[in-house]
């Protein structure tokens, strides 16, 4: 038996390195995403003119692959291109958050705190308790991507362990367990409401609730954290031990005592935070509020789409509150100093994201994705196969797809109209077709070369190991995110054969 165990443990690092090799061959982001831009333009040409045009299954408007080697195209490529820079959400939001977030990391607040969190926690449940933070971090939707992973890489390193594996496990957490949750999250709010609009088609007074998948979404919580903690400390930890920014092993552990000076500056921040939560919630509560949607509700309003300003408001209060009293700020001339310490380690992601955001707007543009992922849909409709092979055929599917359309509800509101109706007539309900897209959603997005938010998951490496590469990210996360969509595909199945329900109808 252990020699078998040793012979798999053998050929999985054999498959694992050539699989690093590979992904290591990959060239540097910016090129790499400047090669795909050029693809996307090339095979824009090519399309357009060799596969015909489609039913678009939401609009019900006709897509044609449009070139980008037309007139138009090139009109598209030359007038468009500061915009498709400036416009990019996860550029604005990065600049935006770091201001404040690089505030209390540059005044010793973040340090300090994990510090605190950390006394008397023990180091083995260190993992756990970072994926399910992660997982649940969801709730506050691109800003879990700014917030959790240099955090948990603080909180690695104080306790010794190395702090690439913490950036490493909150980064697939946040992503490959996106649809996950214990509370419901936008996105929710977002499927029901799509999957509704596609099923009232079929049956016109059925409603998807918001609530159809919160059962099966809340025991998938700590499914993906075990599978995480497994993958990880098997595999992903011993791996990235070459990359240790020590560059022998484990780091240092950080003490964890903190001075009269800096427990009297955390007890004065605690206050401030304390005092800006109050004020936003006496703000947000009342059902008249401003803040709230038409319907007094907070999925979604103002609030929700307001998030990131009002986080970078109380990351900047409680960043100058903690460097004043603990004297890393000493004047107001300080504060944007450090703020712009922290944006100047940005500057590589941003060189990045220029090229990033060009590629995925002129592939958008091209309609390559959309046309692609309606001619699959229609080829897998055509093959007559059993009701729940049918269904695993599509959450494959959908998982390939969503390497290639980054955005959940946008690949949803694509994928719903043609494969909700298909798999309720063969007498599949739409919470188990929505919970089953779910999985696939969520699984892939470690390994999606579109993900926008890989290079600053790169940037947040670098800070401690420059040589790590996106090869390295891309091949450490392989192996989570195959474990993670086979776990979560076996749940799903068990969860239907038992015949429990998938959440509240």
């Amino acid at each position: 038996m252990e020699e078998t165990k040793l012979q798999s443990s053998r050929s999985f690092s054999v498959v694992m390195e050539l699989i690093e090799k590979l992904a290591n061959r990959l060239p540097h982001p910016f090129v790499m995403f400047f090669l795909l831009y050029l693809a996307a333009i090339v095979f824009s040409a090519i399309f357009s003119v060799t596969l015909s045009p489609v039913i678009h299954p939401a609009t019900e408007q006709e897509i044609a692959v449009r070139s980008l080697l037309s007139w138009e195209g090139l009109d598209y490529l030359v007038t468009h291109t500061v915009s498709n820079f400036t416009g990019f959400r996860p550029l604005g939001v990065v600049i935006v958050l770091m201001l404040s977030l690089g505030l209390i990391q540059q005044t010793g607040l973040a340090d300090a705190a994990i510090r605190r969190l950390l006394v008397g926690v023990s180091v083995k449940w260190m993992t756990p308790a970072v994926v399910m933070t992660s997982i649940i971090g969801n709730l506050v939707s691109d800003a879990a991507v700014f917030l959790i992973p240099p955090l948990a890489a603080m909180m690695f390193k104080t306790v010794g362990r190395n702090p690439l594996v913490g950036i490493i496990v909150s980064f697939v957490a946040v992503f490959a367990g996106f649809s996950a949750n214990l509370f419901i999250a936008g996105t929710d709010l977002l499927m029901s409401g799509i999957s509704t609009e596609v099923v009232q088609s079929v049956r016109p007074d059925h409603e998807v609730s918001v609530l159809a998948n919160w059962f099966f979404m809340c025991v998938s919580v700590p499914l993906i954290t075990c599978i995480i903690t497994v993958i990880t400390h098997r595999y992903a930890e011993p791996a990235l031990q070459r990359f240790s920014p020590s560059g022998e092993g484990a780091a240092e552990p950080v003490t964890a005592e903190l001075s009269d000076t800096e427990r009297t500056a955390l007890r004065r921040t605690g206050i401030v935070a304390l005092l800006f939560i109050t004020a936003v919630a006496l703000l947000v509560l009342p059902e008249s509020s401003g803040l709230r949607n038409a319907s007094g509700g907070l999925l979604p309003s103002p609030f929700m789409r307001g998030l990131v300003p009002i986080l970078m408001l109380f990351f900047t209060l409680c960043g100058i509150t903690y460097g004043v009293s603990q004297g890393s700020i000493k004047q107001a001339s300080d504060i944007p100093v450090l703020m712009g310490a922290a944006i100047r380690d940005m500057s590589g992601f941003i060189v990045i994201v220029f090229m990033v955001a060009q590629f995925i707007a002129v592939f958008n543009w091209s309609n390559l994705a959309i046309v692609g992922a309606v001619n699959g849909a229609q080829w897998l409709m055509a093959i007559e196969m059993p009701a729940l092979l049918a269904l695993l055929c599509f959450i494959l599917f959908a998982a390939v797809v969503n390497l290639f359309i980054y955005s959940g509800s946008a690949q949803w509101a694509l994928m719903a109209p043609v494969f909700l109706p298909m798999l309720m007539l063969m007498g599949l309900e739409p919470e188990a077709v929505q919970a089953a897209y779910r999985i696939a959603d969520s699984s892939t997005n470690v390994i999606s070369p579109i993900n926008p938010y890989l290079p600053l998951i790169l940037a947040f490496i670098h800070s401690y190991s420059p040589r790590f590469t996106i090869g390295n990210l891309l091949a450490t996360a392989l192996p989570y995110s195959l474990a993670i969509l086979s776990g979560w595909i076996v749940l799903f199945f068990v969860w239907y054969a038992l015949g429990l329900p998938f959440g509240i109808y």
